[in-house]
């Protein structure tokens, strides 16, 4: 028996260019985070007495004795590919609520990959395990999904991540721990209590991306994400972080259709006008957490400007997947 610990995905830049519409037509560059919050996976070898041969247990418990039974996509999917015929138990907790904008399905998968393999006595490197993750979701289990969730899963940290049409290649982002605290401590974290499904959101991103008179558009994210790239690599100052991404998510809401959900436009209104310098929903969209930058001493009044169901201090990790205990 084993168990894994896989971190939560944060998005800074370049979110709907990790998209294949788009990266394997243009080159895309982003950066993200792995949080210090974390999907945990225990994985063992079960024992032949049982009446099933597979068990998943999530927010819901299946048993079953054959794979294409299972309803939980990742879970069936990682085990066909990487569960060498044997009979698995999976057991899932997180620390933060699934379908909330966090990458939590990727974190799984990755997690999930890094475990069997390591069930098997073997070792995936970083690189190796997003890419399978990558490959496995947009490919095998034909998820509407990019490339940076499973790569904050697999390094944590800071990541950069590039790809084209030659592939994906992520790896860490190098900034002084006094600058990343900094961020950390210039970002609020919000979550409405709102649960959605992200393939929704992802596939009207998907859409968006291929419509004809959308190319201009595109271009336009590409080219504010690599500014916030540049501004991160040289310590910009929150405001000068905030105008951007500001940008970003206009765009960004233009393209999955929040602009026309009223919750989330009351709440960027209420927070922005309690001093949040800029507040964006996390994920493809349609509710879940949110961020806002804004400076420490204006937190409390921006929580006390909205309803939400909790708040949550940001937090970046500094690992990405491991196994934190193994029995085998």
């Amino acid at each position: 028996m084993l168990i894994s610990r896989t971190p939560f995905r944060l998005s800074f830049y370049g979110g709907g260019l990790d998209y294949p519409a788009w990266y394997k037509k243009n080159k895309a560059r982003v950066l993200c985070a792995g949080l210090d919050y974390y999907c945990y996976l225990t994985v063992r070898e079960l024992p032949p007495f049982f009446n099933h041969k597979f068990r998943v247990s999530y927010s819901k418990v299946e048993t079953t004795n054959s794979l294409g039974d299972i309803n939980h996509p990742s879970a069936r999917e990682v085990l066909k590919r990487y569960g060498a015929g044997k009979s698995i138990e999976i057991s899932h907790i997180g620390d933060l609520p699934a379908r909330s904008g966090i990458g939590s399905s990727s974190s799984f998968t990755v997690g999930l990959i890094s475990s069997l393999k390591g069930l098997d006595g073997k070792y995936i490197g970083r690189e190796a395990l997003a890419n399978a993750a990558i490959n496995l979701e947009q490919n095998q289990m034909g998820e509407m999904v990019g490339f940076q969730d499973q790569c904050a899963a697999a390094f944590g940290g800071l990541v950069i991540i590039e790809g084209d049409a030659e592939g994906i290649r992520p790896r860490k982002f190098i900034s002084k721990k006094e600058y990343t605290e900094y961020i950390c401590s210039s970002l609020l974290m919000g979550f409405d209590g709102i649960e959605r499904f992200s393939n929704i959101a992802s596939r009207k991103i998907d859409d968006f991306i291929t419509k004809k008179n959308s190319e201009s558009l595109m271009h336009e994210l590409s080219e504010i994400s690599n500014k916030g790239i540049d501004l991160f690599g040289n310590e910009g100052e929150i405001d000068k972080h905030a105008q951007l991404t500001k940008a970003i998510r206009d765009i960004k809401i233009e393209m999955n259709g929040d602009k026309y959900n009223d919750r989330t436009t009351d709440i960027i209104n209420a927070t922005e006008a309690a001093g949040s310098l800029c507040t964006r929903f996390m994920g493809a969209g349609g509710g879940g957490f949110f961020i806002c930058w804004a400076p420490n001493h204006l937190h409390e009044k921006i929580k006390n400007s909205v309803n939400v169901k909790t708040w949550v201090k940001v937090k970046i990790g500094k690992v990405g997947s491991q196994m934190i205990f193994n029995e085998n």
